[in-house]
C-alpha cells in the first residue's frame, strides 16, 4: 500500500436532515483519495455553544488557497530577488517586494483599497509566513513611491527580469499580440494619465486610463504600457515594437522569427512599414481599405477551421498593394459573427431613430422657450449617436425657421451590411497557408479575455482606481498586470490537471485553514479545512504544503 500527501481538514457530512462536522485525515492510498484518520466534533450547534460559552475549543479560519498558490507562483518566478535587486529594500515592516506580492495576491483573491488590502492581509496566513503585521495604509504608498519617481521607473527593468525568467521556464513564444483598451475613471483632477477620450465602456464623461498588453499563444502577458486617456493607440504601438523586439534580442531569442499580431488601429503608413522591419506580422485592415473585397462573393470563401465556440471559419485569399507594397491577403468570414453584428446594428439603429424622432418632435413642436443652435442640437445627438454610427445618418437644422431635420442613409447601411462578419487581414506570412494566418490572428482574443479579467470585479480587476498621481497609477496597473502574469503562469503549469480555469479558480479560493486551540493548552493546531479531490491534486501539484504555518 502506498500513502502520499497526507492532509488534515475539517469536513460536514449529513446524517438525516442535520449537518455535523468531524475532522478528518486524508491522503492517496494506492492513488485513490481515502480518509485514513477522523474524530467526530458534533453539530454545527454544539459548536456554536461550545464557541459561545468558552468552550475549551476554539477554532479561526483563514485565507489559505490563494496565498499560498500564489506565493509559489511568485517565488518559482523569482519575484522577490527581481525587486529587491532593482529596488533595494528599506527599514519598513514589509518590504517592497512583500507590499507587490501582498497586493497581487489581494487582488487575485478579491480586489480591495488599500485599507481593505490591510484588512485582508491580517485575515490571510501571510502575517503567520512573514513574521510581520502593518497597519498603516501611507506605508504601502511610501514602498510604492520607491518603484516609479520623479527621476527613474524601475518597471520596465522588473518587467523584462521577470520576461527573461519566464523564457528560462519553458514559455517560448512564437507569436505576440499587442491589443490596447482603456478603464474609465473617478479621477477629475489627476496628472497627465487620466484624460478625457475614446471609451470603450462609452463613459465618455469620464477620464480614462488606457493599457496596452503584449502576450505569448500561452496567455501569459510579457510586456504591458500604461499611458494617457487621449493617446490614440497608433501613437505607441512603434515604441512597443522597439521595446518588446530589444528585450527579446537582449535575452537571446531570434525575435525576427516572432509573428507580431495587432489590430486595424494601429495601422498607419508609418506604423506598418516599422513593425514589419522587426517581425514578422498579422494585421487587420480598416474597413474604408480595399472595400472591394466585401463583394466577393461566397462561393470564393473556402472552409479553414471550426473555433472553439463551434464557429465555422471561412477565407478568401488573394494579394493586394496596400501601404505601398504588395501583401497576401485573407479575408474571413464567422457567420455567426456576422449575425450577432446584424442584430445589434438592427437594435441600435432603432433605438437611435427614436431618438431622432423624439428630437425632431421637440423641436419642431415648440411654441416657446429658448431656441434651439446647431451647437446646442449636435451635444445632444453626440450622447446617443455613438461614432461606429454617425454614418448611417445625417441630419440638419434650420435655425431661423427652427425646423429640424434628419435621415438614416439606407445606402451606408447597404454597404455595412457586405462588412458583417468578415475581417480582411494583410500580412507578409506569404509561405502560410490561409487557415493558420486567420487562426493567428484570431488568437488575438486571448488578450480580449485578459482585459475582460482586468474588468472582472470577479477575479483581477484593474478598477477601481484608489490613486490620483501618476507614479501610484503605474505602479498599481503593474501590480495589476503582476497578478494576471502569476495566474496564467499558475494555469500554464495546471494544464496537465485537464480542469477548467474557472473550477481551478473556484477550488484555489475555497482552500482555507483553520486554527483549532483548546481552552487551556497554549498549542494550536493547524488543519485544513475540508478539502475537494480537486483541491487535493492542486494542492500536491503545486506543493502547497511548504505554506502551512509552523
Amino acid at each position: 500500500m502506498s500513502l502520499v500527501y497526507i492532509i488534515m481538514h475539517v469536513q460536514s457530512f449529513k446524517k438525516g436532515k442535520k449537518v455535523y462536522y468531524r475532522l478528518v485525515q486524508s491522503g492517496r492510498v494506492n492513488g485513490q483519495p481515502r480518509i485514513v484518520w477522523q474524530k467526530y466534533l458534533g453539530s454545527a450547534e454544539k459548536l456554536k455553544e461550545i464557541f459561545e460559552n468558552g468552550s475549551p475549543l476554539s477554532i479561526q479560519s483563514k485565507v489559505f488557497g490563494s496565498v499560498a498558490a500564489m506565493l509559489s507562483i511568485a517565488e518559482e518566478l523569482q519575484i522577490k530577488e527581481i525587486i529587491t535587486k532593482e529596488v533595494p529594500d528599506m527599514n519598513y515592516k514589509l518590504k517592497v517586494w512583500e507590499h507587490v506580492v501582498l497586493q497581487s495576491v489581494c487582488r487575485f483573491h478579491e480586489p480591495a483599497s488599500k485599507n481593505g488590502s490591510i484588512h485582508w492581509y491580517d485575515n490571510s496566513i501571510l502575517p503567520l509566513l512573514w513574521g510581520r503585521t502593518f497597519s498603516s495604509p501611507q506605508t504601502i504608498l511610501n514602498q510604492f513611491g520607491k518603484m516609479v519617481t520623479v527621476t527613474k521607473n524601475h518597471l520596465p527593468k522588473i518587467e523584462a527580469e521577470l520576461c527573461k525568467i519566464l523564457l528560462e521556464k519553458g514559455i517560448r513564444p512564437s507569436v505576440l499580440v499587442w491589443d490596447p483598451t482603456n478603464f474609465f475613471t473617478y479621477i477629475e483632477e489627476g496628472e497627465e494619465l487620466p484624460q478625457k477620450g475614446s471609451s470603450k465602456e462609452k463613459r465618455f464623461d469620464k477620464n480614462l486610463i488606457n493599457l496596452g498588453l503584449v502576450v505569448s499563444q500561452e496567455n501569459i502577458p510579457l510586456m504591458h504600457m500604461t499611458y494617457e486617456g487621449n493617446k490614440h493607440e497608433s501613437k505607441v504601438i512603434t515604441e512597443v515594437v522597439d521595446t518588446i523586439h530589444e528585450r527579446f534580442e537582449r535575452l537571446g531569442q531570434n525575435a525576427d522569427e516572432l509573428v507580431f499580431v495587432f489590430d486595424r488601429g494601429n495601422n498607419s503608413k508609418e506604423n506598418i512599414p516599422h513593425i514589419e522591419e522587426k517581425f514578422h506580422f498579422i494585421g487587420a485592415l480598416k474597413k474604408n481599405q480595399l472595400r472591394h473585397l466585401f463583394d466577393v462573393g461566397m462561393e470564393k470563401f473556402e472552409d479553414l477551421y471550426t473555433s472553439k465556440n463551434e464557429n465555422q471559419i471561412k477565407g478568401h485569399r488573394t494579394t493586394e498593394n496596400v501601404y505601398g507594397k504588395e501583401h497576401t491577403i485573407v479575408v474571413t468570414y464567422n457567420e455567426k459573427t456576422g449575425k450577432k453584428q446584424r442584430t445589434k446594428t438592427d437594435e441600435s439603429v432603432k433605438k437611435i431613430q427614436i431618438k431622432f424622432g423624439k428630437l425632431e418632435n421637440s423641436i419642431n413642436n415648440k411654441k416657446r422657450g429658448k431656441k434651439a443652435t446647431t451647437k446646442g442640437v449636435a451635444k445632444q445627438i453626440n450622447n446617443f449617436l455613438y461614432k461606429q454610427y454617425q454614418s448611417l445618418f445625417s441630419w440638419d437644422l434650420d435655425e431661423k425657421n427652427q425646423k429640424f431635420s434628419w435621415k438614416l442613409n439606407a445606402e451606408v447601411l447597404k454597404e455595412k451590411e457586405k462588412t458583417y462578419g468578415k475581417n480582411i487581414l494583410f500580412t507578409d506570412l506569404d509561405n502560410w497557408t490561409t487557415e493558420n494566418i486567420a487562426k493567428t490572428y484570431n488568437s488575438k482574443t486571448i488578450v480580449e479575455d485578459d482585459f475582460r479579467v482586468l474588468k472582472n470585479r470577479l477575479l483581477i480587476s484593474v478598477k477601481p482606481f484608489f490613486h490620483r498621481k501618476d507614479s501610484h497609477l503605474k505602479v498599481h496597473i503593474f501590480i495589476c498586470v503582476l497578478s494576471m502574469i502569476l495566474y496564467r503562469y499558475m494555469l500554464w503549469k495546471l494544464k496537465d490537471l485537464k480542469m477548467s480555469e474557472q473550477k481551478i479558480t473556484e477550488e484555489i479560493k475555497n482552500m482555507r485553514l483553520a486554527f483549532v486551540k483548546q481552552k487551556d493548552s497554549s498549542s494550536v493546531k493547524k488543519v485544513l479545512e475540508s478539502m475537494t479531490p480537486e483541491q487535493i491534486r492542486i494542492y500536491s501539484a503545486l506543493g502547497l504544503e511548504k505554506y502551512l504555518p509552523n
